[in-house]
């Protein structure tokens, strides 16, 4: 009968060090899968909203709480009927700054979008004044058909352009700086009432929306900087795309944008929110986020990578609907009233 040889005993050292080895691969998987199901806990019914962990830069646990405190936002209510669409905001801006500062979303709303107008009101009529002098100096002769048929076109977009420009001038007639000087402060209320828009074109801008007011009410920096988060919140919650897209952009290194120096640089965030956005994008945006991705990823651990990913997920699940891309194209405007 043959006997198998048997294999060497294991030298004593091999073994501790395949245990050891084991047990630190144990204890990695484990610290994964918990922090995936940290992550996950509570997602369905009833479920609460994850942390979103925005923090203003440089503040304390303690400066957080009180700002949080100071930052809340007001409960928006339901306000009378609106002036007719187009009517001169000078007969109604007192009416509508007292209900939007009484928290009626609405009339927020209307005050915002009127005073925009009319911010813009003396730099459309340059644009257009140039643009229509430029167009009616040209020469018809010698034009093909198709070059008339075009020129035609062009005449009739500038008469519309001319149509919006006469209502604008209508709405805005007796609009004084005074009024217009509060743009700014009207954007940021009808942000916090819920104005989506609002909300986007604040968080971005801030008080740089309007840098002439700024320099007469350098306090508007502070009022972003006790808003900001709170408007975070609730953009996440509502399960805002536009908020989510920002965020983003705004702990992409090197971002120069206003929120970004606010939040500052937070590799992990910067995770968190791009994988969110990337969760909710459409197939041919996919690829690009993808590759930024895995940039980010090669500066964290493959437990914050895990923490990571389960929170968008998690994020995802508890109010996100849609496609994340379809209001965020490459170079979308958020203060586009």
């Amino acid at each position: 009968m043959s006997i198998e040889p048997s294999s060497p005993a294991p030298r004593p050292g091999s073994a501790r060090r395949r245990l050891l080895l084991a047990a630190g691969i144990a204890a990695a998987l484990a610290a994964i899968v918990a922090a995936y199901f940290a992550g996950r806990a509570g997602v369905g019914a009833g479920a609460a909203r994850p942390d979103s962990h925005v923090r203003i830069a440089g503040e304390s646990a303690a400066g957080a709480a009180a700002a949080a405190a100071a930052g809340a936002l007001p409960t928006p209510i339901k306000g009378a009927v609106l002036p007719a669409p187009g009517a001169p905001l000078k007969d109604h801006f007192a009416q509508l700054q007292a209900r939007a500062n009484a928290g009626d979303a609405g009339a927020a709303t209307r005050l915002v979008r009127d005073l925009d107008r009319c911010a813009r009101l003396r730099s459309t009529q340059w644009r257009n004044a140039g643009a229509t002098e430029d167009l009616t100096r040209r020469s018809t002769e010698g034009m093909s058909a198709a070059q008339l048929r075009t020129y035609q076109a062009l005449l009739e977009a500038m008469e519309l352009r001319q149509q919006a420009q006469r209502q604008d001038q209508a709405t805005c007639a007796g609009v004084d700086e005074a009024m217009l000087a509060s743009l700014v402060p009207n954007i940021a209320q009808a942000a916090r009432l819920g104005d989506e828009q609002a909300r986007a074109c604040y968080l971005e801008r801030g008080p740089l929306y309007d840098a002439r007011s700024l320099i007469r009410h350098p306090d508007g920096l502070r009022a972003y900087r006790g808003t900001a988060a709170a408007l975070v919140e609730a953009g996440l919650a509502a399960g805002d795309w536009r908020v989510v897209d920002l965020l983003q952009q705004a702990y992409e290194p090197g971002s120069k944008s206003l929120l970004a120096g606010l939040l500052g640089a937070d590799p992990l965030q910067h995770y968190r929110y791009l994988k969110l956005y990337r969760l909710g994008a459409e197939a041919h945006r996919a690829d690009q986020l993808d590759r930024q991705l895995a940039a980010v990823a090669t500066g964290l651990s493959p437990a914050q990578l895990a923490q990571g990913d389960a929170w968008a997920q998690n994020t995802l699940d508890a109010g996100f609907q849609g496609r994340s891309t379809d209001g965020t194209p490459p170079g979308w405007e958020a203060c586009d009233f």
